[in-house]
Order: structure tokens, then C-alpha cells, then sequence
């Protein structure tokens, strides 16, 4: 039996976006995944809220969030350590998570969504920054949270106005090399 080894096989993508509930994480990294899909089967959308839904056990503190974000890069390492392209969406606007990104990845590629404030409070879909403002709830980040911007993120998108959408995305597929 012959084994072929491939000595220069391609690293594993990470693109780990970023940014505020609402500010449109999860449309970029839907489209970054379908976009990188096309030439790379090998590629799988991880998702903060789908994690959640899947596991349950967490709260909405610092801590459990940083726990998330945490667990997120234990699986996005395990996926590129078997090749595998990820692309990531979750708040995880925290200073220690964004060393732990650069410490375990050579090749992680960070996206912050920003998104002004008003902007978000108009579109707050899960009613967080309008209850968190209000007192009905706790440990939103952003309100009662404190977070961390990224230092030095591969790409920084302004997503206040979703007219800008297609030409944010070109943008970005290109600075990817999608």
C-alpha cells in the first residue's frame, strides 16, 4: 500500500466576524461561507446563537459569553486541524479572546461589524437593547457589558446603513480573495 503525502497542502481558513447583536454578523458570514463554499466543500458556518440553541447550559454573563467564544475556538481548532475552512459569527468582543485568536491561529483572518448604536436600537430583533434599557433584562454587551473593539482586525465594515450591503460584501470577498 502507497501513501501520498501533500507537502505543501493549503492551510485551513478561519474568518472569525465580529461585532454587536444586530450589527449583521450573521448576513456577512452567510455570504462569506457561500462564497468560499463554492470552491472549498470543505468549509462549515459556526454560528454564537446556534451554538446556544444546541447546548443550552449558558447565561448571557461576561463570563458565560467568554465561555462561548472560548468553546467556539476549542471546535474551529479541532475543524482546521482536519483542513477544514470555518467561518465564525459571534459577539465575542473581548480582549482576551482576540489574543487567544492570534495565539492559536496563524492564518485567522478577523472581521468587525460596527454598527452606531441608534442604528441597532432600530433594529434590535430580539428586543435586547430596548429591555436591557428599560431594566426587563441583564448582560447585554454593549449596554450593561462592556466590550472590547478588535486592535487590529483583517477588515473593519460601518453596517449602519444596509444600502451599503452588496458593496461592503464585494469589498470583502476581495480583501479575502474569494
Amino acid at each position: 500500500m502507497t501513501f501520498f503525502y501533500l507537502k505543501n497542502k493549503p492551510m485551513a481558513k478561519l474568518i472569525w466576524i465580529t461585532g454587536l447583536s444586530g450589527s449583521g454578523k450573521t448576513t456577512y458570514g452567510k455570504e462569506v461561507y457561500r462564497r468560499m463554499k463554492i470552491d472549498n466543500i470543505n468549509t462549515v458556518f459556526l454560528d454564537g446563537d446556534t451554538y446556544r440553541d444546541l447546548f443550552e447550559s449558558y447565561g448571557y454573563s461576561r463570563e458565560d459569553r467568554l465561555l462561548v467564544a472560548k468553546n467556539l475556538i476549542k471546535i474551529t481548532s479541532l475543524l482546521i486541524s482536519q483542513n477544514i475552512n470555518v467561518v465564525c459569527c459571534t459577539i465575542s468582543l473581548f480582549k482576551e479572546i482576540h489574543l487567544e485568536l492570534k495565539n492559536k491561529f496563524k492564518k485567522c483572518v478577523i472581521v468587525f461589524i460596527s454598527c452606531k448604536f441608534e442604528e441597532l436600537l432600530k433594529r434590535d430583533q430580539k428586543g435586547l437593547y430596548s429591555c436591557c434599557q428599560k431594566g426587563e433584562i441583564s448582560n447585554v454587551v454593549g449596554v450593561d457589558i462592556d466590550f472590547d473593539l478588535p486592535t487590529q482586525p483583517f477588515i473593519s465594515i460601518d453596517n449602519t446603513f444596509k444600502s451599503n450591503l452588496k458593496f461592503n460584501l464585494e469589498d470583502l470577498f476581495k480583501k479575502l480573495e474569494l
